[in-house]
């Protein structure tokens, strides 16, 4: 018996909830595989499009598999009228992952299939979705910058659309490759706080978009989906090399976090940094967004250092210290770096999805019901007198 002074109150870190098969974490290891595949070899190898349908699916597709993931998201690209008409009545000010929750629930009214509970007609759903929010959160940016939404080039990848989606203009081989990366590192990491929000939701019955909105919902939160942007916030805030060392002195000697630094789960060097600090070194050479991926290496060899000396801490930056630069230099704004992190993460989430309600996974989890210990107020009696309101 589990002794539930040991387990309440921790945020269910530590405590397994369900069998998956689609990704696993060594966190001592710092490793990191999607449905056995290391993220290495994928990244290295593999594209956005045969990553969605590994996840999905659960192994990698042919050459004719993949040309149906191709096709199916440019088949769903084009974004609904119905959802561009929430966009523009939207206000301008609004939080980039607000709006994108509440689009998440108007594309399920575009779905002719959304009340299907056949697993094959579901996995079209999923490309559908994962399509079109790509399409729509491009789409928000240029709306809320007062732009026209871009009719979308056919024959592109899932990253060169989403790009050209954002900058209305086609994106080179390198900047759509990079793009395509970095959806492929975001795209699943077991049972994050998203994640089990999806599958949550999921185990009540409610339907794709239901669950995802869920997702999003989760992500939006400052410890989740907005780590990115506090990363890029601090580099900003430095500016410039010269600054850094003092910078970090301050904020370790008055015991604030240097954000991207640590992770709750890998204990040693998140994998996706070392392959994104790699690619970013060769892609931004030259470029203007370069000083900020420099002042990231600097602050991330300060930093360090004087955490181990300091604080006897042995901290290795996770994804967010160098996706932060890359989605920098390719012109996200900051509070749109949560939504790039969604629109990679609802490959992940689908796929979660499509596990819990189909028992991929054995045994299959019953509808997630977790209890709490009420600690409130104590009678005498079985219950409170109630006084009514007048005699109070």
């Amino acid at each position: 018996m589990t002794d539930d002074k040991q387990t309440k109150n921790i945020g269910l870190r530590g405590i397994s909830v369900a069998d998956t098969h689609i990704s696993m974490v060594n966190g001592e290891a710092g490793k990191l595989f999607y449905r056995g595949f290391a993220i290495q070899d994928l990244a290295k190898q593999a594209c956005f499009e045969e990553v969605i349908y590994l996840l999905l699916q659960g192994q990698a597709p042919n050459i004719e598999q993949l040309n149906e993931v191709r096709r199916a998201l440019e088949e769903s690209r084009a974004l609904p009228e119905e959802v561009k008409n929430m966009l523009l009545a939207r206000a301008k000010t609004a939080a980039p992952m607000d709006v994108m929750q509440g689009a998440v629930t108007v594309l399920a009214d575009v779905d002719p299939d959304l009340k299907s509970r056949d697993r094959d007609t579901v996995y079209i759903s999923c490309l559908r979705l994962i399509s079109r929010f790509a399409t729509t959160a491009a789409a928000w940016q240029r709306i809320r910058e007062g732009k026209t939404p871009v009719t979308l080039t056919t024959g592109q990848s899932h990253a060169s659309a989403f790009l050209q989606g954002l900058w209305g203009r086609m994106p080179s081989t390198e900047e759509a490759d990079l793009m395509d990366l970095m959806l492929i590192l975001h795209a699943d990491h077991t049972f994050n706080a998203s994640t089990f929000a999806v599958r949550e939701v999921a185990s009540t019955q409610a339907h794709l978009y239901a669950s995802v909105s869920s997702g999003v919902g989760a992500l939006s939160g400052a410890l989740h989906g907005g780590a990115n942007a506090k990363v890029m916030a601090m580099l900003l805030e430095i500016g410039s090399l010269a600054n850094v060392e003092p910078w970090v002195t301050e904020s370790i000697n008055a015991g604030e976090r240097i954000m991207g630094l640590g992770h709750a789960v890998y204990k040693t060097e998140d994998p996706r940094a070392a392959i994104l600090r790699q690619v970013a070194e060769t892609v931004l050479a030259g470029k203007e967004a370069e000083q900020w991926f420099k002042l990231s290496l600097e602050v991330e060899k300060i930093g360090r250092k004087q955490l181990q000396e300091k604080k006897n801490l042995d901290l290795y930056p996770n994804v967010d210290f160098y996706s932060s630069p890359v989605l920098y230099g390719l012109g996200l704004p900051i509070d749109m770096f949560p939504v790039f992190f969604a629109v990679s993460r609802v490959a992940g989430w689908c796929a979660h999805y499509l596990e819990e309600c189909f028992a991929e996974a054995q045994p299959k989890p019953a509808l997630y019901r977790p209890k709490a210990d009420y600690t409130g107020r104590l009678c005498d009696s079985d219950a409170c007198e109630w006084i009514p309101i007048e005699k109070r």
